[in-house]
This record gives C-alpha cells, structure tokens and sequence, in this order.
C-alpha cells in the first residue's frame, strides 16, 4: 500500500475512533443506568389489590466489556495503520523490544514508542478508564443465570423474596357488665374501641442485575495502562542510548533562506 493511500486512511480511522471513544467515556461518565437493570414480581393473595409499583423489569442495556469490545475493534484497526505509518519513517532506525513482565509487544523504533507514550498519556484514555461503572462491593453479584443475559457479562443478586403485609382495623363495642345489652337504656351511646390485625396482602420478589465492572477490574486496567507506560519510557531511554549522526538538512541555508531581508 502506498504511504499516501495510508494516510488517507489512518484520517479516517482517526475520525472513527475520536466517535467512538466519546461515545464510551460519556457512557461511563454519565449513563450508568445503560449498565443496571432489575427485575420485580408482585402477586397479590385472595381478595387483596394488585400493586404494579412492586411489579415490573428493568434491562441491562449495555456492559463494559460490550462498551470497551466495540472501542478496542476502532483501536486495532487505527493503530494497525498508523503505526504501519511510523514504521515505515522509521526504518534502518534502532528498535528494542517493548516488555511489560512476560508480555512481548514487539520490537519498536523511538518514532514508535514516542507515539505510543503520547497515546498512553492522553487524558481522555486516563479519565475514560477512570470513569468505568462498578457495581457496589455491598452486597454479593454472581454471574448471571437469566437467559436474557445468556452469554453476556451481566452479574446478579440474590433473588430477595417476601410477603407484604399491613394493619387491617375493626371497630366493636365494649361490653359494659352493669348493663343488660337486651334492655338498653333510652338514648344510650355505647362505648367503642379499635382493634388491629396485621394481615399478609402478597407475595414479591426482587433482584438486581449489572453490567459494571468490579472495582478490582477498574483497578487492574488502570494498573495495566501505568504498566504499559512504564515500559514505554524505559524502552524509550534505552532505544535512545546510542550515538547521534548528523542531519543532511543545510540548516544555516534553511534559516537565512527563511528570514532573508
């Protein structure tokens, strides 16, 4: 492919990705809805009302990892070309090996690891990461057994079951011992009380769902990306202990060409 095709190209991946990392950093910053869902049912005993309020199903919409797939796909595929670029600026250049433990990236010229600490210090990549959705460490999420969310990263709750219940209150007339009940007097007002009762209304269920990432997998990928730049500086200095040559470029007729009277 010839370099100026190339360009062309990397252009336009580079539009692509801009796209597509906005549209995950401001899912995690500010939809985290998208990654929660739950699931509520009511049924209601003999003689007792329906309560739709305890009734109804709410759908994980997204996860991370569905979010960070669909960006990784924009990545790879601007980041194949793009660094085809700069390898071709850089060649008969001195390269060394990029390590993070056992983990081998490849052997990189400084053009290319110069342009990776760039794209590893870019802000937007830090706030992105620190922004992901994590569910609450409160309680206890395992994978999801819903087969709505069959396949997916989606996590659960224990389902919480129980009964609704409330004060059911019943009027009746005390007894009074000094009066005969079948010979009341004229005009007698009868001495009342309340008496309560707490009776079950329903049956519920309640349960909730997520597409967030624990905080330890938060915590990991922002370690990873500190891991991955530390390799790049230190690839970066020992890439650049070497002996410099000179340039071809005529600099003294390259400025007084430039601001020549």
């Amino acid at each position: 492919m010839k370099m100026n095709t190339l360009l062309a190209i990397v252009e336009h991946t580079s539009s692509g990705l801009a796209k597509a990392m906005e549209s995950c950093a401001d899912a995690f910053r500010s939809k985290h809805s998208l990654f929660q869902g739950s699931k509520k049912t009511f049924a209601p005993r003999d003689g007792y009302a329906d309560d739709p309020s305890k009734q109804g199903t709410v759908n994980v919409a997204a996860t991370v990892d569905e979010k960070l797939s669909s960006l990784s796909r924009e990545w790879k595929k601007h980041l194949g070309n793009l660094f085809q670029i700069e390898a071709t600026n850089s060649v008969g250049a001195g390269k060394v090996e990029l390590k993070v433990g056992d983990v081998s990236f490849g052997k990189l010229s400084a053009i290319e690891l110069m342009r990776l600490r760039n794209i590893l210090s870019d802000k937007n990549l830090t706030d992105m990461l620190r922004n992901i959705p994590v569910r609450t460490d409160s309680v206890v999420w395992t994978q999801s057994t819903d087969p709505e969310y069959d396949g997916r990263a989606v996590f659960q709750t224990e389902m919480i079951k129980g009964v609704t219940k409330t004060t059911e209150k019943e009027e009746y007339i005390l007894r009074d011992p000094n009066i005969n009940p079948e010979n009341l007097p004229v005009n007698y007002n009868a001495k009342t009380s309340v008496k309560s009762k707490t009776v079950e209304t329903g049956d519920y269920t309640s349960q909730n769902f997520s597409g967030e990432w624990s905080q330890k997998q938060k915590d990991d990928a922002l370690a990873r990306k500190a891991d991955l730049y530390e390799a790049v500086i230190k690839a970066l200095k020992e890439v650049n202990d070497c002996e410099t040559i000179a340039s071809n470029l005529d600099t003294d007729r390259f400025v007084d060409f430039l601001f020549q009277g």
